[in-house]
């Protein structure tokens, strides 16, 4: 029988223990800072991302705030780029062209990275401390363009022969460029 009530004592223990931990959660998420700032609001059509600083000033603040976003949209970017590639190198097998690829590669990443400068701020929150909170976003349908722009360049710089084969790997790539920007999963 105490084997029961010191086992009832502990579950109950550990309840009160899991309720108190969640309003804790729900306290720190309370703070008066917005959503964005702890929680990604990227969709299907445009790509967000947080960058925070405190500096010196305000204004040093801002503009670090503003690069660290533009670097986190950046990796997203090269992440894009590679998980691309992967689906070619799988839809295409080991014999796809590595020098089509290498390039695309390159020159998708050169092509994202200009069209970084349109990417653009939404918000900005200064917390208690003086820190800089800045929202970034920049459209899916800009970074997919390039990208599909680069595919061309790849394989119009490489020495692909203007043959069905060359046309199958641009139209591969393609395929794998759409795949990706097509699913709600890496964009959300």
């Amino acid at each position: 029988m105490k084997k029961y009530l010191v086992l009832a004592l502990v579950a109950f223990a550990l309840v009160l223990v899991g309720c108190a931990s969640s309003e804790e959660a729900v306290a720190a998420n309370d703070s008066g800072m917005p959503e964005w700032t702890y929680m990604d609001m990227s969709t299907q059509d445009v790509h967000y991302a947080v960058g925070y600083a405190n500096m010196s000033n305000r204004a040093n603040s801002i503009k670090r705030a503003q690069a660290e976003a533009r670097n986190i949209i950046a990796e997203w970017v090269s992440t894009a780029v590679d998980e691309i590639i992967t689906t070619y190198t799988n839809d295409a097998g080991s014999e796809g062209n590595r020098q089509a690829m290498d390039a695309f590669e390159t020159l998708s990443k050169q092509r994202a990275q200009a069209v970084l400068s349109g990417s653009k701020q939404e918000d900005m929150f200064i917390d208690e401390e003086g820190g800089v909170y800045i929202l970034m976003s920049i459209p899916v349908e800009n970074v997919a363009s390039q990208m599909y722009g680069a595919a061309q360049d790849a394989v119009e710089q490489t020495k692909f022969e203007k043959n069905a084969a060359a046309q199958e790997a641009n139209n591969m790539m393609n395929a794998a460029i759409e795949k990706y920007f097509s699913n709600p999963s890496v964009t959300e």
